[in-house]
């Protein structure tokens, strides 16, 4: 029999992946300081216009295949650009509420 694993019976999280990734992981900062998000996580860019395409495009689709939708909003870090959500504003219409 070798010898087992230091890792093996223990859960593997995101964390575990970072630090083989990157053996310095826990020496940087985790969340951007700005907006308070993860620092690994790739998400779209309002300053950049390839990327703002990309959130205006899906705005266009969302309004309508939706049509109870009356408009929405992209939420973004003012500091970074970072998209942080989206916030949709529905129809005060009655037959919408049933």
């Amino acid at each position: 029999m070798g010898k087992i694993n230091k890792y093996a019976n223990t859960p593997l999280d995101r964390d575990y992946f970072k630090r083989k990734e990157n053996p310095n992981y826990g020496k940087a900062p985790k969340l951007t300081k700005c907006c308070g998000q993860d620092v690994d996580h790739e998400a779209l860019n309002v300053n950049n216009e390839e990327e703002w395409k990309t959130i205006e495009e899906y705005v266009e689709r969302h309004l309508r295949e939706y049509s109870n939708t009356e408009s929405t909003t992209v939420v973004a870090c003012k500091t970074c650009g970072r998209l942080l959500e989206y916030k949709s504003v529905l129809k005060q219409d009655k037959k919408n509420w049933r």
